[in-house]
């Protein structure tokens, strides 16, 4: 029995190549911008960056989870398609007004986002991006090569505008705008394909069936809310607490962890709708499939982090660090490097609590380890420092990871024996 076919190593070589510029293009952008810009500057870029992704969990809704499930399972059924399609899309333009209505007023009521008003505001077109954004669909349907399209696409344009346009420190403000731009383009591409190959119609759409989604789905996105304020919020409270130099700091060594959290994502969403069908279509051979793949990842992920362990001076030189500041750096590196080092294992145990429709415990996990990770972040960062930030993260992770194993172990004996 072939675990992984020719046809599934080709889908993932094409969609892991559209992925890798995810990776890529902050490395070519962020050495210029810390030249340009300085690390106050790429500090400011990380909190708009961060508002925005935050921002997109509430217009994203549950399209990443249970939208791409249902696509995968009646991904032969046009009608049910268009159904999906039409009502998420509707669903997400509601959300999408009322997601922008809310930022506005948090970014003009809030003094600490309104001294860089305009910087925050432009960073909403990274949200508008993601509005059109059909990988989920894409996901669905497992045509990896428009994912790719769409990715790599928008990256390049974003790329070409940053260097074309950041020439000043002040230029700061336009750097998250020109990643929503690019978004925003290549996305469109994808919609129109979708929307004319299939003949969807929006006569069809039900603004009633949008409203039921939204109820339905409101506890996932509240817990997928919870999760992006444990991803994305630790630099607004170091910039808070720190300031915006130390703030800058951390983005660079988060960018190098982001490296493996964008690879992990990526591994998730790419595996994410097979092992759900596998896992519904039959048990055992499901869960084997999950262990096989996800173990050969994990691997990969081990001997990564130990190449950048070892490399950790040269890594930080390239982000243009000052001499002074690498050696204190440096240490701090290795100990974020712990991260992706659990984050392999909670991101593969993840796949199997959704799988298994575990959405209520998920949710519950996610917002305790997310005000746990808050409260002892804070604590840390104002009696130890920016180190104080990674350690709490890691403390969490492996909360995580206890909760998940605890919650599954029951779940998998049993199902597995009543298959």
């Amino acid at each position: 029995m072939r675990f992984i076919s020719k046809e599934k190593i080709k889908d993932f070589g094409i969609y892991g190549l559209g992925q890798a510029i995810n990776i890529i293009s902050p490395l070519l952008v962020i050495p210029y911008i810390v030249m340009i810009c300085g690390e106050s500057g790429l500090g400011k870029i990380g909190v708009g960056f961060s508002f925005a992704l935050i921002a997109i969990v509430l217009v994203d809704y549950s399209s990443y989870i249970n939208g791409t499930k249902q696509v995968s399972i009646c991904s032969k059924n046009k009608q049910i398609l268009e159904h999906h399609f039409l009502t998420i899309y509707t669903a997400k333009l509601l959300l999408l007004l009322l997601v922008l209505l809310i930022c506005t007023l948090l970014i003009f009521l809030i003094t600490f986002f309104e001294k860089d008003k305009l910087q925050i505001f432009l960073s909403l077109f990274i949200v508008i991006g993601q509005f059109i954004n059909p990988t989920w669909f894409f996901q669905g349907i497992q045509s990896f090569k428009w994912i790719s399209i769409i990715n790599v696409s928008s990256k390049i344009i974003y790329v070409t505008l940053v260097f074309l346009f950041i020439k000043q420190p002040e230029d700061y403000i336009l750097v998250n705008a020109f990643i929503g731009l690019g978004s925003i383009i290549a996305s469109l591409s994808g919609f129109i394909w979708i929307y004319r190959k299939n003949n969807f119609s929006f006569k069809n759409a039900s603004v009633t069936n949008a409203v039921s989604l939204i109820k339905e789905d409101f506890s996932l996105t509240v817990s997928q809310l919870f999760f992006s304020f444990y991803q994305y919020l630790p630099i607004i409270i170091i910039s808070f607490v720190c300031g915006d130099f130390i703030a800058g700091q951390y983005r660079i060594i988060d960018q190098v962890i982001m490296i493996f959290r964008t690879y992990l994502q990526m591994f998730f969403n790419f595996i994410y709708a097979e092992i759900c069908l596998k896992i519904y279509e039959d048990v055992n051979k499901g869960f084997l499939k999950w262990k096989l793949v996800n173990g050969i990842n994990y691997l990969f992920i081990l001997i990564l982090v130990t190449l950048f362990f070892f490399n950790s001076e040269i890594i930080l030189s390239f982000f243009k660090v000052s001499v002074s500041d690498i050696n204190i750096l440096s240490k701090y590196f290795k100990i974020g490097l712990l991260i992706p080092v659990f984050m392999g294992i909670s991101f593969a145990l993840k796949q199997l609590i959704f799988s298994f429709n575990k959405n209520k415990i998920y949710i519950i996990i996610t917002i305790i380890s997310t005000i746990i990770n808050v409260i002892i972040m804070y604590f840390f960062l104002k009696n130890i420092g920016l180190k104080g930030a990674f350690l709490s993260t890691i403390f969490v992770e492996l909360l995580i990871i206890v909760s998940y194993a605890l919650v599954l172990r029951g779940t998998i004996k049993t199902d597995i024996k009543n298959a």
